[in-house]
């Protein structure tokens, strides 16, 4: 019996592993530019990787190196017909991460054009690129506090040719100062108890009809409130929500009274997830 369930459990994991390769040969082929497919793959594969393959993450890293110029490793991909360049720092897991989400396909955009787009939690820049790349003509808007995140945005941006407005603050619910508690991966957050890393903040400028994603490492709990509270209507919302098997129906509800409807099921039981909501009234 030992046997049997030894050998089931080995079938499965392999069966998803090669479920895993084919989905990331079909987006790479889908959306990647033929010179990059190589850091596509690579990228894509780290994002799908657990945790506990460490050796394996650490050979794909060492992969990546080679792909470096000047300090940048570079990914090209395509929407709508159209060439991309985003650039990763050499060495750096979180961008390699990022690339990844690229890869297995971040970021659905909304059917209707919206009239302004606002990066909250812009990091290096994936959503802005790919936004732009779907809403060429509407103006960009980002927040990113991390002075060295912002200058690899702006290397993003200028590789782009892109022009957006950058505010070097986090989001809150009110101007303030938060503190940075550091963790793995998506479990550090913001929260106005000290000690930690001090940052600068505001609340998001945000118009009906726009764009809003939330990227803001559990502020998404102080700052959707204060926008739906002040009676503003974003058109479409992209959020990932942390803390979300303690907390997350609460934002949930909160948009479903305010108007909205999700696009996909909500999962209720992930630390982690990613929802998108269409504003319909």
């Amino acid at each position: 019996m030992a046997a049997l369930i030894f050998f089931e459990k080995n079938i499965n994991i392999k069966m998803h592993t090669f479920k895993t390769l084919v989905f990331l040969i079909l987006r790479i082929l889908s959306s990647i530019c033929v010179g990059s497919w190589r850091v596509a793959f690579l990228c894509g594969g780290l994002a799908s990787m657990g945790h506990h393959r460490s050796g394996m993450r650490s050979r794909f890293i060492a992969v990546l190196h080679k792909f470096s110029r000047d300090g940048f490793v570079q990914m090209r991909f395509r929407v709508r017909g159209k060439q991309f360049a985003f650039l990763m720092r050499e060495g750096n897991m979180a961008d390699y991460l990022i690339g990844g989400e690229l890869v297995r396909g971040a970021y659905n955009p909304p059917q209707k054009k919206p009239n302004l787009i606002v990066d909250g939690g812009a990091n290096i820049g994936m959503f802005s690129l790919l936004a732009h790349a779907y809403f060429p003509e509407v103006g960009i808007l980002c927040y990113e506090p991390d002075k060295a995140n912002l200058s690899q945005l702006e290397q993003n941006f200028a590789a782009n040719q892109i022009s957006a407005e950058i505010v070097p603050k986090a989001l809150w619910s009110k101007e303030t100062t938060l503190y940075y508690h550091a963790g793995a991966s998506y479990t550090g957050y913001v929260d106005e108890s000290p000690p930690g890393e001090e940052i600068a903040c505001a609340t998001a400028h945000v118009e009906d009809g726009c764009w809003l994603k939330l990227d803001v490492e559990g502020a998404e709990y102080e700052v959707l409130p204060e926008v739906l509270g002040r009676g503003v209507r974003p058109a479409f919302i992209s959020m990932e929500i942390h803390f979300n098997n303690q907390k997350g129906e609460k934002l949930v509800r909160l948009l479903e009274q305010s108007g909205y409807r999700l696009i996909n099921a909500f999962d209720p039981f992930s630390e982690c997830v990613n929802i998108e909501a269409v504003y319909i009234g």
